[in-house]
């Protein structure tokens, strides 16, 4: 079971929370390979930020998310910084180049989990979930059913996630197995 983690981190925290949830995922026996949404002015940031030059190296070292990673994975899993209650440009970007697996119905039946970080409210990361959960629903990604991950407050997330983070990937890690493995029963 492959689960790809495709994510927009301008500070650092997406890329730490999907860092955490590889992890797990790994440890639970899945295939989870992380991926960054193309950001040009990534080092622009980073020159400007500290907290954002931390991991910079790292998250340029990983490989660019495209609609190839997208078909490769079983599960797919979403991490977008949110901006006034909607997806970053970067990420609305990537999910903008996707119409032709909306028009080919190639993403059909993969399983979908957003994940995202509000500098204003947690209403705010919610309200950008529902925006890419509304792209999961229209290419016809099935939700993983277990509750979004929001980072609150807007902080930044301390070198390694704190205790809910780790709980939160853990359990998201078996139910991704779970239902994974019960649809693939229903279709022997």
């Amino acid at each position: 079971m492959r689960v790809n983690i495709i994510f927009h981190s301008e500070s650092g925290n997406l890329y730490l929370i999907a860092e955490s949830f590889k992890e797990q995922l790994k440890e639970a026996g899945l295939d989870a390979r992380l991926y960054r949404i193309d950001d040009p002015d990534l080092h622009v940031h980073a020159a400007e930020r500290n907290d954002v030059n931390e991991y910079y190296e790292e998250i340029m070292d990983l490989p660019v998310a495209s609609n190839e990673k997208l078909m490769s994975a079983d599960v797919i899993m979403l991490g977008v910084p949110s901006r006034f209650g909607m997806p970053s440009a970067e990420t609305k970007a990537f999910l903008d180049h996707t119409w032709p697996l909306y028009l080919s119905k190639r993403l059909v039946g993969k399983y979908f989990y957003p994940f995202a970080t509000s500098y204003v409210s947690y209403k705010d990361a919610l309200d950008a979930i529902e925006s890419v959960e509304n792209w999961a629903s229209l290419m016809g990604l099935e939700s993983i059913d277990y509750p979004a991950f929001t980072h609150k407050d807007g902080e930044m997330m301390p070198q390694r996630p704190g205790e809910e983070l780790e709980r939160t990937a853990r359990e998201l890690s078996s139910i991704i197995k779970s239902q994974t493995k019960r649809k693939s029963e229903e279709s022997e």
